[in-house]
């Protein structure tokens, strides 16, 4: 064996079980199938044909507009949804008693009699309507069921005339009764209105209002005007006061001349010249004389009096200034005190006016709805008058001209979806039920796998330990040979390199505990340096069968690489264990470690075959978790345990994990079967590998 064996693909191997099933099965199919057709046809025929009308009909949003009448209630203006709810609203009361009574009685008018007018016929009635909307339309369809044709017509009819009947009585009864309240409140908002009108009138009788806006606009120009005033005496007065200091300053200094020039008086200006000419004439005089001589003297008394005269001028001039400040700020003071007023009477009015305008907007609120009150009366008035229904019919039931059930050929065609199904699920479940166990003949043939050997069934009352070891203690056992068998054939593939083997089953108690014992014990014997791990975490037998300790062992070795494995030797010469350890709280994430991977390459210097105990590949995910780190997988079957499809899947899931698929072993084969290879005294003959 030098190539390495790999599973069937995944989905050619269902579709071809699945077939091969539905084959065997055939007559299942066929008899439920036919079943189901016969009782479908039986029932179809019994059944009484009943007759389906259908009166079709319009809920509009408004009456129409044959007037230009707002209805009661504007739906015009509402929204998807309040639409829908209406439309439902609707259908209810289309499939209520009150309606279901009022159509058997105009029924039984007509001298139909086979739906009496009690609570009974009212139920029969209800079983035999159905009402549902046409998707995004207005349209409602009224649909009745009945074994005659005509009469399912006019109940159909009648449904939609008495619905739409009530519908007209309603808005009708509703306008009268809206009438009535709108006059009612007319009557009270007159009195309101009247109640309104009085306390204006009162109001400007009170306050001598008669133009109140006039008034306030006056005010308005009196205060601008006093404002203006006011800025006119306030400016004088800064800009006299401002001068005085100036004229102050100029006559300490006896600027004459200057102050003449801004005072701008005549005689000032005079007076000025004049001093300033008596200046120089004494100037003259004093050089001519000493400052003792009389001209010069007379000169010097002169202008002292003349300087006098200048001096009194001014200071008469300022104190006429003065006297106009204080004149300004009395008349500042007073504008002052008129301002003050007058913002007093603004403010007044204005608060009489707001209060004016308040009174004025009630007025015109009340009066716009009184005249909308009626508006409103007339409207509705109208509307009641004109009689418009927002109901109508727009295609009135006709007598059908077939059956609405059975349909025949619609009852049939399910008839036939349900008995295939059927059959095809009951075909899978007895195939289910009574799938027979895998042979010798079932791997060679139908799962297309190579069978490695056969494994024989060991004599009863021996026990689990016993069996474990039964192919060392029984040397010339036909299930040591059998072990030899496989040994052999699994040696055509190692090639007498370092080998790592993985032994799996499908579900758990298929033997391949036993069976990784017995190959161990096999290539032990043959000279091979051996070691048997137990890599089954969850469920460990290895150390039971061997009665030694569970640990330390695998589980120790991975969780602290650092530290030697701790292996056991056994009573098999060449043939050690290493046992699974403690208990894991995560099993899956320990075996697919990167740490197992270097235990297993330090381990493969010192033994030629490690052959690895894993947990069942249908159950857990250790198994192909360890495939990525074994050059070969062995998968052990128990003849009468497993089925055919449990090895399939088990087969698909190692091909899916790119697995190298050594081969089968079937264990447990009875010791007559002829695949065992053994004689029928006993005598035992080599198992021959394929």
């Amino acid at each position: 064996m030098n190539e390495p064996i790999h599973s069937p693909s995944a989905g050619g191997m269902s579709l071809s079980l699945l077939l091969h099933a539905l084959r065997q099965q055939r007559w299942t199919i066929l008899s439920f199938l036919g079943a189901v057709l016969l009782a479908a046809l039986a029932g179809t025929l019994a059944t009484t044909p009943e007759y389906r009308a259908i009166t079709v009909i319009q809920l509009m949003s408004h009456a129409g507009k044959e007037l230009d009448v707002r209805a009661v209630i504007d739906y015009d203006n509402a929204g998807y949804l309040e639409q829908r709810d209406r439309a439902r609203t609707q259908i209810q009361i289309m499939l209520s008693r009150s309606v279901r009574e009022e159509v058997i009685r105009r029924y039984n008018e007509l001298g139909y009699d086979d739906i009496p007018d009690t609570p009974d016929g009212a139920a029969v009635l209800k079983d035999a309507i159905s009402v549902g909307p046409r998707e995004d339309t207005q349209l409602v369809e009224i649909r009745v069921l009945h074994p005659d044709p005509e009469r399912a017509a006019v109940l159909a009819n009648l449904v939609a005339t008495v619905y739409q009947a009530g519908n007209l009585e309603l808005r009708t009864g509703t306008a009268r009764e809206t009438q009535v309240w709108l006059e009612t409140q007319a009557d009270g908002y007159q009195s309101v209105l009247d109640e309104a009108n009085q306390k204006l009138i009162d109001f400007k009788r009170e306050y001598g209002l008669v133009d109140i806006e006039e008034k306030v606009d006056d005010i308005s120009r009196r205060l601008a005007s006093l404002q203006i005033a006011l800025g006119d005496v306030t400016t004088e007065r800064v800009l006299l006061s401002s001068a005085l200091l100036e004229y102050e300053r100029l006559l300490s200094l006896g600027s004459y001349t200057v102050l003449a020039a801004l005072l701008e008086d005549a005689p000032l200006e005079t007076m000025s010249e004049e001093r300033a000419s008596l200046i120089a004439r004494s100037a003259e005089v004093m050089a001519d004389y000493t400052e003792q001589h009389p001209e010069y003297q007379r000169a010097l008394g002169h202008v002292a009096r003349l300087e006098q005269v200048i001096a009194g001028e001014v200071q008469s001039r300022i104190e006429g200034d003065r006297a106009r400040i204080r004149i300004l700020q009395s008349q500042e003071y007073l504008i002052h005190q008129e301002l003050n007023k007058v913002k007093e009477e603004l403010l007044e009015k204005q608060r009489l006016m707001e209060e004016y305008s308040r009174l004025k907007l009630d007025q015109d609120r009340l009066r716009r709805l009184h005249q909308s009150l009626g508006d409103r009366e007339g409207e509705v008035q109208l509307q009641a008058d004109t009689r418009l229904n927002n109901v109508r019919v727009i295609d009135p039931a006709l007598p059908p001209t077939s059956p609405w059930t059975p349909n025949l050929p619609l009852t049939m065609a399910m008839a036939l979806m349900v008995g295939l199904a059927g059959g095809v699920g009951l075909a899978l479940l007895r195939h289910q039920l009574s799938a027979p166990s895998l042979t010798a003949r079932d791997i060679k043939q139908k799962l297309n796998a190579p069978l490695l050997g056969v494994l024989p069934r060991l004599p009863d009352g021996v026990s689990a330990v016993n069996r474990a070891l039964f192919p060392f203690n029984h040397p010339s056992s036909p299930s040591s040979e059998a072990f030899r068998g496989v040994c052999e054939a699994l040696q055509a593939d190692t090639k007498g390199r370092p080998y790592r083997l993985l032994v799996t089953s499908s579900l758990a108690g298929e033997g391949k505990t036993t069976t990784s014992i017995g190959l161990a014990i096999a290539f032990s014997r043959s000279g091979v340096r051996t070691l048997l791990l137990d890599a089954d975490l969850r469920r460990p037998h290895q150390h039971t069968m061997f009665g030694v300790n569970r640990g330390p062992g695998l589980t120790e070795a991975l969780e602290k690489p650092g530290r030697d494995p701790l292996v056991t030797p056994t009573e098999v010469p060449h043939l050690d264990l290493l046992v699974c350890g403690g208990a894991s709280q995560n099993p899956d994430e320990v075996l697919s470690s990167p740490a197992l991977a270097r235990l297993l390459g330090t381990l493969g210097q010192r033994y030629q075959m490690i052959i690895i105990d894993s947990p069942p590949t249908a159950q857990v995910a250790d198994a192909l978790t360890l495939t990525r780190v074994v050059d070969g997988v062995l998968l052990v079957a128990r003849r009468g345990g497993v089925t055919e499809r449990r090895t399939v899947e088990t087969l698909e899931a190692l091909g899916q994990a790119d697995a190298r698929l050594l081969g089968v072993v079937l264990n447990d084969e009875a010791p007559s079967s002829d695949a065992l290879g053994f004689s029928a005294d006993g005598t035992s003959r080599r198992a021959a590998a394929t």
